[in-house]
Formats: structure tokens, sequence, C-alpha cells
């Protein structure tokens, strides 16, 4: 259907021009269907399924294989390790319900997402290592004391050791891989975890080598070694969520890339407040951005919606831009040094322009007006848009710059109107 005129202002007047179809970014710069906004999500979901679901497969063989070997081949390192192995599996479980709710798309009651039962999941993982290292620990320790109570264990369990580091090592990065190409905290918690089971097999492996070799105590001392390996691991991925769950920033060399990148866009000209957090390991970006305050609230909206689109073009881990349009000058929205109450609204000056023109004869006894509220006061800019409102105009103008905090009124004419233009 037929679209409004579209004012286009030249000096101190203006040509009135049919409004053709002009390409306007929306908020979220893309069609909020259920299937483009379930899409992603679904994907994710599906995608972080089916790597842990073959890394539970896995746990549950090796744990097998290597309880049966341990049993056959005296070596109670090998047997440990696969229970180690059969709890990855109860943890991968865990990662599986954690990711169906992670990657649920967002909703009325989590407009933001579900991202951070993600974290809260990874922190979960994080005291899983923390009690892993603990039961190797304590393990190797009891070893430690009773030294010759130790059976020789066979070769055999170290080739179950081998197979074990190896697989565990591509379930790692197998999982590490699908976890960076998500941005998932979780994922890469759990392919840590793979690892390390890895790490525990090469103990075990070092432990029956050494045994062979006449070293019986060295499996303890290795298993100690990589039990405090593993604890790092679990305080690094603690650490790491905590503060994504008490809304940390990201890192101030990311924050400076995407200010560079703000301030590129084209019609910003600075920026007043940046904030950021993480959830579900994507950035959510609040900005205020500052513009030039004598243009239209719809070229404001404009610049913010398209330096948004910049953003998230270029940064692939960010979830969601919401751009503030700040008046140059005067980023607090309020004029220094004086009393809000004084200053007056569009209202009142509506109301002003109606009583000056109510005993005024003309064609139109409506005239158009524009507010500009800046740091060195109020401008209004008076539309006209017929030649006998001229005159009032200019009388109205008198008026007008002496009310209170007004410094500037501006007539803008209407010169010419094109018509019967279709859309």
């Amino acid at each position: 259907m037929p679209r409004g005129p579209r004012f286009k202002y030249r000096g101190l007047f203006f040509i009135c021009l049919p409004q053709m179809p002009w390409p306007v970014y929306t908020h979220h710069m893309q069609t909020t269907s259920p299937t483009a906004t379930t899409r992603p999500h679904d994907l994710a979901r599906k995608e972080a399924t089916r790597v842990t679901l073959i890394g539970m497969v896995l746990d549950i063989v090796l744990g097998i294989a290597k309880i049966v070997g341990g049993v056959l081949g005296s070596s109670f390192a090998l047997i440990a390790d696969g229970i180690h192995s059969l709890t990855d599996a109860s943890t991968d479980i865990f990662v599986l319900i954690v990711a169906r709710v992670a990657y649920t798309s967002p909703d009325r009651g989590h407009p933001y997402g579900h991202g951070r039962f993600e974290a809260i999941g990874t922190i979960a993982m994080g005291i899983v290592f923390f009690l892993t290292a603990g039961i190797l620990i304590y393990d190797a320790t009891v070893r430690l004391n009773s030294i010759e109570d130790l059976v020789l264990p066979s070769l055999g369990g170290a080739i179950i050791a081998a197979l074990s580091i190896a697989s565990k090592e591509w379930i790692y990065r197998f999982t590490l891989a699908t976890a960076n190409r998500l941005n998932s905290s979780l994922l890469r918690a759990n392919a840590w975890h793979s690892r390390s089971d890895a790490l525990s097999s090469i103990a075990v492996l070092i432990g029956i080598v050494g045994a062979q070799a006449g070293i019986i105590w060295l499996d303890a001392v290795a298993a100690i070694a990589v039990a405090l390996l593993i604890a790092r691991i679990g305080w690094d991925l603690c650490t790491e969520s905590f503060s994504e769950l008490v809304d940390g920033a990201v890192p101030d060399a990311r924050r400076d890339e995407m200010e560079s990148c703000l301030c590129g866009t084209q019609g910003v000209l600075g920026i007043t407040e940046l904030r950021t957090r993480l959830s579900g390991g994507r950035a959510i970006v609040e900005v205020h951005l500052a513009v030039d305050p004598r243009i239209s609230v719809s070229e404001g909206h404009q610049i913010g919606a398209h330096a948004a689109q910049e953003l998230k073009e270029k940064f692939e881990d960010i979830s969601e831009v919401i751009p503030h349009i700040d008046p140059l000058g005067n980023p607090e929205h309020e004029l220094s040094n004086v009393d809000a109450s004084a200053i007056p609204t569009r209202k009142v000056i509506a109301e002003f322009i109606e009583t000056k023109l109510k005993d005024e004869t003309t064609s139109s006894s409506e005239l158009g007006f524009d507010l500009h509220y800046l740091d060195s006061g109020i401008e209004i800019d008076l539309i006209v848009t017929e030649k006998s409102q001229t005159a009032i105009a200019e009388c109205l103008a008198d008026a007008l710059v002496e009310l209170p905090h007004v410094t500037c009124v501006r007539l803008l004419r209407k010169l010419a109107t094109k018509t019967g233009l279709a859309n």
C-alpha cells in the first residue's frame, strides 16, 4: 500500500518526496520466525549429543576391557583405571542432560537463552575432576605404603593401557574440536575429562612397565603426578565458569577489538559505555553509542542497528548486541546545572503553539515541529507546509525563542511535492 511522505531537509527549507521502499535494519537484524530462531540451537544440541554419545560408548567399552584385563593380568592399577572409565560414562550422561537444557531456544522465562546451565554443568564437571584426583592420590598413597604386597602385573595390561591412551586422546581431540566450534565450555570440560582418563592410563602403562623393570613404586608416583594435573584442569574449568555465572566481562583485548569495530561504523561519533557478559560461552554486548544530537530518532536507530550487525558479523561468539543511542556531549540525558522540571517538554511547547495560533486565521492552523534537546539548550524546527503559514510561523518563532532554555528556532518550508508515484 502507498506510504507517507519522507521529508528531505535542505538548509532552512525542505523538499517533500514520496517514500519509496527502503531497506531498514530491524532491532534484531533478522526475522524472528520460529524456524530461524530455533534451528541453530537444535543443530548445536544434536552435534553436542552426537559427540557425547560416541564418547560414552567408548568409555563403556574401555571400562569393561580394563577391568577384565586387570583381573586377568593381576593389575590393580588397570582395574582402578577401568572404574575411572566407567565414571566417565556416567558423566557423559550428565553432559547429555545439561546440553539438552543449555541448547534450548530462548523463551519468555529465559529471553537470553539457557547458556548459564552450561556454566553450572561445567562447574559440576570441575568438581568431578577434583574428586577423581583425590581418589587417584588416595589410591596411590595406599599402594606406596604397601609396596611389598603389590603383585607383578603382566604386560598384557600394558597393551590395553596403550589402546586406552590412543582412543581417549582421539575422543579428546574430537570433542574439543566440537566444543570450539560450538564455543561450549561444557563440551570442553568433557573433552578434558576424556584426556584425564588418557593421563591415568599413561600412569598405568608407566606403572606396569616400571614394575616389569623392577621399579614397582613407579606406578604410584606416576598416578600422583597425573592426579595433580587433573586437579589443575578442574580448577581452571571451575574458575572460568564461575566468572561467567557472576557476569564476568570479556577480556580487555577482546573489548578493545569490539570498540574499534563499533567506532568504525558510519554515524558513530564515540562510545559512552560498553558492557559485556557471558552466557553459555557467548557474549552479550550492551553499548551506548554517541551520535549527532540533531539527527532523527529513526536515523539514530538505523545507526545503532547497523553497528550491532557489523559487530555480530565480525565476532561469531557474540549472541546478542543491545545498542543504545546517546546524543554527543550529553550521555547522561540531562541538561547540566538545570532543574529538569524547568525544561519545557513537547507537551508544553505544543500547548504554547496551539495557544498562539488559536486567534490566527489561516488555511491550516497546525504547524509541525521538531525538538532538539542539546547540552546548550533546546532548538526548535518549525515545519511550514503552506506559504500562508510563513508569516505566522515567523511571529511564532519570535515568541518561542523567549521560552526558558530555548536557544534557537528554525523555519523549515516545503518547496515541492511529487504525487502519483506507486510504491
